[in-house]
């Protein structure tokens, strides 16, 4: 070999380690960066946020919108929100920071980002309705916590090790925003002790169960009449007949329903007998110590609930709101009467 050709060799293999040098610094200065950065330009202050839209990539938006004493869902027929949950999603966003991954718009979907990606994106709108705050939120990292998140004006992506997506109620990774989780699922709410008796209609089955308090002899010499002791109680049954129940299992059904929570609601101003709650059949009546009382009234099984699953439409005395029960709540409460005696 001649020497020309030795030094013309040795050239190209100079200019190929140069070469390659160059592109490795361009990927590292494109991919990492050791220091965390606001994600951000724009910053809000909490209070003055009206609106925040949540979008998915399928055109499936939730909006929350803040009245004056507390926030409902536009896109979920105006119900109550949780003010924790709006609370939460705030502090989440504010001051977000992260370390910067990327500016290629040729690898954005490769983080779940950008029109070719299926990206949830996040809108604060301020005092007058202007959108103040946008955040475009990608995939779970491979390992560790946070998303890779972007201004959706600029191709630059980071690493925020924020819970986002949890805030969102996206524990597992990018899903479809869903109303439900942000609404007040309270269905209804009472102390054990404010229950004085239960009413189980199914069909033309009627349980009237009511509780039974215990009253302390009075005191030698005491004037004064003694007051039951609510604190412990049992149960009889007193429709269609008079008999003992097991105290434990009234219980069971009692329990269930000092703690309503519905799954999910539906559209108020369909009509009833939609939903089967027309002359529903099965119902359950609760007076209380106070007076008042409370009907539950169990309509259709709802559609499209996940393999598995057996949810409810049910509405209350109190309005009329068409509230999602699972299925197992149902079951808690509506029972035969074989269920409730005590054990022979």
């Amino acid at each position: 070999m001649s020497k020309r050709t030795l030094i013309t060799l040795g050239l190209l293999v100079v200019a190929l380690l140069a070469l390659s040098i160059l592109q490795k610094q361009t990927h590292d200065r494109t991919t990492s960066a050791s220091d965390t950065a606001p994600v951000l330009s724009s910053a809000f202050v909490a209070d003055e946020i009206n609106r925040i839209l949540i979008a998915g990539a399928d055109s499936t938006d939730v909006v929350l919108e803040r009245l004056p004493d507390h926030w409902v869902a536009r896109s979920a027929w105006g119900h109550s929100v949780e003010q924790r949950k709006i609370d939460e999603l705030l502090a989440e966003l504010d001051g977000l920071s992260g370390q910067y991954r990327s500016d290629s718009p040729d690898i954005l979907v490769d983080y779940g980002l950008g029109p070719d990606a299926t990206p949830v994106t996040i809108t604060l709108f301020g005092t007058e309705w202007e959108p103040v705050y946008t955040l475009e939120v990608g995939r779970k990292p491979d390992s560790g916590t946070g998303s890779f998140v972007r201004d959706p004006q600029t191709s630059a992506v980071f690493l925020t090790r924020a819970n986002i997506l949890g805030k969102l109620g996206m524990y597992t990774g990018l899903a479809k925003p869903e109303n439900k989780f942000f609404l007040d699922l309270k269905v209804f709410e009472c102390g054990r002790e404010d229950i004085e008796s239960i009413v189980l209609y199914q069909g033309d089955d009627t349980l009237g169960m009511e509780k039974v308090f215990t009253t302390p002899e009075p005191a030698e010499g005491d004037t004064i009449a003694p007051v039951p002791d609510r604190s412990t109680w049992e149960w009889v049954l007193v429709e269609p007949e008079r008999l003992p129940l097991a105290k434990s299992k009234v219980d069971g059904i009692m329990n269930a329903l000092t703690n309503l929570r519905a799954a999910d609601v539906d559209d108020p101003g369909a009509a009833m007998d939609e939903y089967g709650l027309w002359k529903a059949d099965r119902r359950v009546a609760i007076a209380l110590a106070d007076g008042s009382e409370f009907e539950l009234r169990i309509g259709a099984v709802c559609e499209g609930t996940a393999e598995g699953q057996t949810e409810y439409y049910v509405m209350t005395s109190m309005d009329r709101t068409i509230w999602v029960l699972s299925g197992y709540k149902v079951d808690q409460i509506f029972k035969e009467l074989a269920d409730l005696l005590p054990e022979s």
